[in-house]
């Protein structure tokens, strides 16, 4: 049985937990499917780890290429920071607010208009439109954790004016012209609750159509498994926030997808507070529900992405009243700050598929 745990991460040099603990218990055969992997750094600032079961090397190397490389444009695709010659991805689209529409690669508008679905499926609590918010407190954290003496929380005022901001603005995309606009100035989309889960599932489900199967992609903490692991079914657990085990573990074979959001990792400390990086639409501060971390298991990596920042910025008893409404099975583990545990579905089951 192959171990693997989810937890989110801010960036390569955090580790993660993506253990594999069953022996090999193959015939000596040839044609036996050997166990592969590597670990792709960089792409959405955080390291992707692969593993996949084939009979030749040449198979596994051939998926491995065929993951960065999709890996790697998707990661400049969603990038809201940086931009890169030759290609209109969301800085782009961010910069031109106000302005004029911008012409962006069918993927993109794909990820937006799953974006703007995703308000819905959410409860309102996953909305791309945030990103005047978030830029304050990414701005504010990333100089907190520059120079920790100076830390600071952003003022009343800064966010009121960005909460105004992102109550006028609209996303308006034009499948026909291939065009997406911002009609608010200063307004901006931040796809960062569901883009990694989302580019991991649109990936995973291609390599899938052409072929590939028995394989496992760890995506900084979005876990998508395929098939099953040399014959055995995957075991999926969830990282410990208050240490180095692993909790929650669930078994599944075929399609499944694990998401964590956790206030354990990305986050930074003014005058002895925590403050983390999950933000509530409703305060325009992290949530503060009182969870170390809310891990969902789903089929679609998208999903468990988007329904785990949700669930994060809901009490317990608003989130499962919220998953009544999906149709796929989704199976969840609250863990709370003071360690307390609280299973849905599969987690509490204790089983798999």
């Amino acid at each position: 049985m192959r171990r693997f745990s989810s937890s989110r991460r801010a960036g390569v040099c955090l580790a993660l937990v993506f253990v594999l603990l069953l022996p090999l218990l193959l015939p000596a055969c040839s044609a036996a499917p050997k166990r592969y992997s590597t670990v792709i750094d960089g792409p959405f600032d955080t390291a992707t780890q692969l593993v996949i079961y084939a009979s030749k090397k040449s198979d596994a190397d051939a998926f491995f290429s065929l993951f960065r490389e999709r890996l790697e444009a998707w990661d400049k695709l969603a990038d809201i920071y940086y931009e890169y010659d030759g290609i209109n991805n969301l800085r782009t689209l961010n910069l031109a607010a106000g302005s004029s529409p911008v012409e962006l690669d069918p993927r993109l508008l794909d990820l937006l208009e799953y974006g703007l679905s995703a308000k819905e499926t959410s409860g309102g609590r996953v909305d791309l439109l945030l990103g005047p918010v978030l830029s304050i407190w990414h701005a504010c954290r990333t100089a907190g954790l520059d120079d920790p003496a100076n830390a600071r929380v952003p003022t009343e005022e800064e966010l009121s004016r960005a909460a105004e901001t992102v109550g006028c603005s609209t996303l308006v995309i034009d499948r026909d012209d291939g065009t997406a606009f911002l009609p608010e100035p200063g307004s901006s989309v931040d796809v960062g609750a569901f883009a990694k889960g989302y580019a991991t599932e649109r990936i995973c489900s291609e390599l899938e159509r052409l072929g590939y199967t028995d394989f496992a992609a760890n995506a900084g903490g979005n876990l998508r498994v395929s098939g099953t692991a040399a014959g055995e079914k995957w075991t999926l657990s969830v990282r410990d926030p208050a240490g180095a085990g692993t909790v929650g573990e669930v078994e599944a074979r075929g399609t499944a997808s694990l998401a964590t959001s956790g206030s354990y990792q990305r986050y930074y400390t003014v005058n002895g507070v925590r403050y983390h990086h999950v933000v509530d639409v409703d305060t325009n501060a992290p949530a503060a529900f009182g969870w170390a971390s809310v891990s969902v298991l789903t089929e679609d990596a998208g999903v468990a992405d988007v329904l785990s920042t949700a669930l994060f910025c809901l009490d317990r008893e608003t989130g499962v009243s919220l998953l009544s409404t999906f149709s796929s099975p989704v199976s969840v583990l609250w863990i709370t700050e003071t360690g307390e545990q609280y299973a849905f579905g599969a987690f509490e089951e204790g089983g798999g598929k």
